[in-house]
């Protein structure tokens, strides 16, 4: 449904763009045929072009499971996670409900026109038919304006003089001749289809309009009073019954249509104006109809974020739960990867995976997702993530217990259950577990979520969550509800920072700069300060920083070239509390 509602929703827009196009650009240009054609090759092509699609490739490193954590997943027996939503009521979903919506309307409209054109064939049927040339003409003797349906020409001989007749005559052959009803017909397929956009609804009378322009046109080619003509026009405006399936040649337009006949012929060298619309058709491909695809470029040295897409597949008859797929989605998998994993599955263990909401930044690596799985035996379960960096790996399995399918979605490749006793809940097992935004150590030196994707995953030692206010302290954490410590066994590490160590860095002007803590700051001739995540304003080098505290933690003080200071008027006063603070390096 996500599916359909995009492309109607592309596909309008590309109708909006043509209409505007045509009403701006060409509408009041006599290239009546030349805007016939404008007109039915734009609904095609905005049927059409939202199904073309180009795949941009980008190779991003990645570094395959060590064999020994595949090896890990076959040795798994704790219990697994699943989310099933049993005896839970469904959330509303909203994507059915305009779905349906969508239909009804739909088939209403689609019913209305089914009826309207038996009620033509209910018109038609029995009458008494005079062949004329390619002609069918009906002489009916009820008060129905005159118009053409096909070959079909109807009209009642006895509302007008032989001369009006001869007049409307030749107007209703210019459109049996040129079929016309194909176009009115595919304006009304559109109608149907897109009944939901405002634009249609225009194109199509923007359509029925150009089509009485080319037939009154080439009509008055072929007599010999254009006056007579355009009375004509005016007599049958008294004439109001007719079927919206047909050309009539009453219209609500007439004045138009009189202003058209005595307008001078466009110049030959406006035809430009047809090829405005083409940039906007390349922009649209290169705004939705590029998708970015990632691609493995395999690194020689293990990098900790990244997992192998690929499915692995285990059955281990020895153990409490044999797993009998595990699956494995991160940062690049592909759209391709997905459809082939979700066949799989379905082929396989009769599963619906559905993948949806993927977003992807301009590396191509995905930054949202949502998945979720049915097993067609009421179990269900959903997992999504929605960051501003990378996602981290999710891990899907299937396996047995008990001759029953046991399924779930995971954080770890090790497909368990994060512990929630109090006893360990202050251990964290993964990496994949720490909060984007938490306050890390890895041996002393502060790290944010980000830079642990340079760390070799074997090399951990334990990690920790530490809460008490002795190790908040220790940590300059006061501001925080916990510090995550990261111990590894690399030979050489960092020392734990101590507390109250200062240093002092003389700047480009003389003036000597006190720092404490890491997060306190002394300039000469203003207040001390200290940093938090948030305040004060720091700026460095022109580019304003959305977590100061981090950035003076890590910042290499013996390149800071100076330091300007502002108060919250955003004036550099000496002796008031510090607001803004722009540091610029050597």
């Amino acid at each position: 449904m996500e599916t359909l509602l995009i492309y109607l929703l592309k596909s309008s827009g590309l109708i909006a763009v043509f209409y505007l196009a045509y009403y701006f650009l060409v509408r009041k240009e006599t290239f009546f045929s030349s805007n016939r054609w404008f007109l039915i090759a734009g609904l095609f092509t905005s049927l059409l072009l939202p199904m073309l699609s180009f795949t941009k490739i980008i190779y991003v490193e990645r570094t395959p499971l060590p064999l020994e954590e595949l090896a890990a997943i076959a040795d798994v027996s704790a219990p697994v996670i699943v989310t099933p939503i049993n005896g839970q009521s469904e959330p509303l979903d909203y994507f059915k409900i305009v779905a349906i919506a969508y239909l009804l309307i739909g088939l209403v409209l689609l019913a209305k026109a089914i009826i309207d054109l038996i009620s033509l064939s209910k018109l038609l049927r029995n009458q008494k038919v005079v062949k004329s040339e390619n002609y069918s003409l009906i002489d009916l003797r009820v008060d129905i304006a005159p118009f053409s349906f096909f070959n079909y020409i109807v009209y009642n001989s006895n509302l007008y003089t032989q001369n009006e007749l001869e007049n409307i005559l030749q107007h209703e052959k210019i459109h049996s001749q040129q079929k016309h009803s194909f176009d009115l017909l595919i304006a009304k397929l559109f109608c149907i289809v897109f009944w939901f956009n405002p634009f249609i609804w225009l194109y199509k009378k923007s359509i029925v309009q150009n089509l009485e322009y080319i037939a009154d046109n080439e009509a008055t080619l072929h007599l010999d009073d254009k006056t007579s003509y355009q009375k004509a026009l005016l007599k049958v405006t008294a004439s109001k019954n007719c079927f919206s399936l047909t050309n009539h040649f009453y219209q609500s337009l007439i004045k138009k249509r009189i202003i058209m006949l005595n307008q001078n012929q466009s110049h030959k060298r406006n035809l430009w104006k047809y090829a405005v619309v083409i940039p906007s058709l390349i922009a649209f491909v290169f705004l939705f109809q590029i998708n970015t695809e990632a691609r493995n470029k395999v690194s020689k040295t293990p990098n900790f974020n990244n997992t192998a897409n690929t499915p692995i597949a285990v059955i281990n008859e020895n153990v409490g739960d044999p797993i009998e797929g595990a699956y494995v989605f991160d940062k690049i998998s592909s759209d391709k990867e997905f459809k082939e994993n979700a066949l799989e599955i379905k082929s396989k263990f009769n599963i619906d995976l559905k993948v949806s909401n993927i977003k992807r930044n301009g590396k191509g690596e995905i930054i949202a997702i949502k998945l979720s799985y049915d097993d067609n035996k009421g179990n269900k379960g959903k997992t999504e993530q929605i960051r501003d960096i990378p996602i981290r790996p999710i891990f899907f399995k299937i396996s047995k217990k008990d001759e029953k399918n046991v399924i779930g979605f995971y954080d770890n490749s090790e497909f368990v259950v994060k512990p929630t006793d109090p006893v360990n809940e202050s251990k964290i097992t993964t990496i994949e577990s720490i909060k984007d935004d938490a306050l890390i150590y890895v041996d002393g030196q502060r790290y944010t979520k980000e830079d642990l994707n340079e760390l070799d995953p074997k090399g951990l030692e334990k990690i920790e969550i530490l809460k008490d206010i002795k190790s908040l302290e220790k940590y300059n954490a006061k501001d925080k509800k916990e510090v995550i410590v990261i111990t590894t066994n690399w030979t050489t590490r960092q020392e734990t920072p101590e507390p109250n160590a200062s240093s002092i860095f003389t700047l480009e002007n003389g003036d000597e700069v006190v720092l404490f803590d890491r997060v306190n700051i002394k300039v000469p001739g203003h207040p001390a300060v200290q940093f938090t995540d948030n305040s004060p304003v720091l700026i460095f080098n022109g580019v304003p920083q959305k977590n100061p505290r981090l950035l003076l933690e890590s910042m290499d003080i013996s390149k800071i070239k100076s330091i300007k200071v502002f108060n919250e008027n955003d004036s550099e006063v000496k002796g008031t509390p510090i607001y803004k603070m722009i540091i610029t390096t050597k």
